[in-house]
């Protein structure tokens, strides 16, 4: 087949199984099929740190997507092809709503060149938080501080709201009222029964920044798997997007096809029985 397809898939849900692994038979055959020229990465809401040491079993080598569209790394060396920062001015008017509130955000952000979030220690209502926090107990990003006013540091890029009901989230969105210059969305974090609200820059998505690594790497050609709303805009803007099983609905009613789940190894059995007719 003419031309060059990128082949770019999820992690949590998609590509990692229940346990949040790549299963050897993955890691063989994907790595494989690299060796062999297929043009290969991943689109993640996990930032470099976690998703490079989750997704270690597998030779990436092309840009990779993380903060759901926020940064586009190298998944070797961790540098950067983009950085969607939030203004200043903005972020302080956000955390300024916040205070008046007592809705009590993380934030993360570049500080000293190092990926990091912070959140006021000892504010971690209904222990949605708590649970986050705790499930990533040597996680060197943590940044605890001890109020509003220390929360502003370094390059700021996302804003994450943690509850276990998404409809509070809405609530907290109603409240801030964000303009244009936000992308937000709530979903269903993979591994428990918590909810994510998730604040970025406009032109952070996994729509534009899969874009912007097709065009680094040269394709012609999108080809996506997915499994959850944070995905929707990643399928909207490739040519052939695929729906892992235990996707949800709303994936699957607009993909292309729906494949077996994560825990079938559904990405790596599709890739091994179809992507070389793209390359």
């Amino acid at each position: 087949m003419a031309g060059k397809t990128l082949f770019i898939t999820d992690l949590d849900g998609t590509l990692l199984n229940k346990n949040a692994k790549i299963t050897p038979f993955t890691a063989n055959i994907i790595n494989n099929l690299i060796d062999e020229g297929m043009i290969f990465t991943y689109a993640s809401a996990r930032g470099y740190a976690m998703a490079s040491n989750l997704a270690g079993e597998i030779n990436f080598k092309y840009p990779a997507v993380q903060h759901n569209g926020g940064c586009i790394q190298d998944p070797v060396t961790g540098e950067y092809y983009r950085k969607c920062i939030l203004d200043k001015d903005i972020v302080e008017k956000v955390l300024d709503i916040c205070e008046k509130n007592l809705f009590f955000p993380l934030v993360y952000a570049f500080i000293g060149g190092a990926e990091r979030y912070s959140w006021i220690s000892g504010k971690e209502i209904g222990g949605e938080t708590k649970i986050f926090l705790e499930s990533r107990k040597n996680d060197e990003r943590k940044r605890p501080v001890e109020n509003y006013a220390d929360l502003p540091e370094g390059e700021i890029h996302a804003f994450l709201f943690i509850d276990k009901s998404p409809e509070e989230l809405q609530k907290i969105l109603d409240v801030l009222n964000l303009n244009e210059y936000f992308a937000r969305h709530i979903q269903k974090d993979t591994y428990s029964d918590l909810y994510f609200l998730d604040i970025i820059r406009f032109d952070a998505g996994k729509d534009s920044a899969v874009c912007r690594v097709k065009e680094i790497v040269g394709a012609d050609k999108i080809v996506c798997f997915g499994d959850n709303i944070n995905d929707i805009p990643m399928f909207n803007v490739s040519d052939e997007k695929y729906a892992v099983a235990n996707a949800l609905d709303k994936i699957k009613n607009i993909a292309t096809d729906i494949i077996g789940s994560n825990d079938e190894d559904g990405v790596a059995v599709w890739l091994e029985k179809n992507a070389r007719d793209y390359f």
